[in-house]
């Protein structure tokens, strides 16, 4: 299919982040890091300038949504298997006989059923196409497509229509 397509994949589209993974069969991995890193693609008809849209205005849009999850605990809120309490200054998390106590600071909770690439990068996704309706207006965007990388040579992609 001809079109066009914009790549936005920088060094600083990154975050650090700790996260678990829940198992149907009751297991839940222990609490480990990646160093993530993000991209995404927009495709379209060209704007008047002859691009599908600017690389400007998505850079910084994807660095603060990277920002928001750097050096914070990842938490899915939508898996009955995990309940989240949240206190004045502390969110507790228990999957079975695990409890976890996390600085609420620390924390963010996002609404997904699991902490995987896959689904991180659908949660980014939405976030970006947020940003985008918000501000300048994509009207000629047609197609997203947001990966995330968790380490090298492993990333998942998630892509939708705009």
């Amino acid at each position: 299919m001809a079109g066009f397509r914009i790549r936005v994949d920088q060094d600083y589209l990154k975050f650090s982040a700790a996260h678990f993974l829940l198992f149907e069969h009751g297991q839940c991995e222990h609490v480990h890091g990646h160093n993530y890193r993000a991209w995404v693609e927009l495709a379209g008809s060209l704007e008047p300038n002859d691009y599908v849209f600017d690389f400007v205005a998505v850079k910084p849009l994807m660095k603060k949504i990277c920002d928001r999850l750097d050096h914070r605990v990842l938490l899915p809120t939508e898996n009955a298997e995990l309940t989240i309490t949240k206190g004045a200054s502390v969110i507790d998390a228990t999957f079975r006989e695990k409890q976890y106590r996390f600085p609420a600071a620390d924390v963010v909770l996002i609404p997904i059923h699991n902490t995987t690439a896959e689904l991180l990068a659908r949660y980014i996704c939405g976030e970006v196409k947020k940003e985008l309706k918000a501000g300048s207006g994509p009207a000629q965007l047609t197609w997203i497509r947001v990966g995330v990388q968790e380490s090298f040579g492993q990333e998942a992609s998630y892509e939708e229509a705009f």
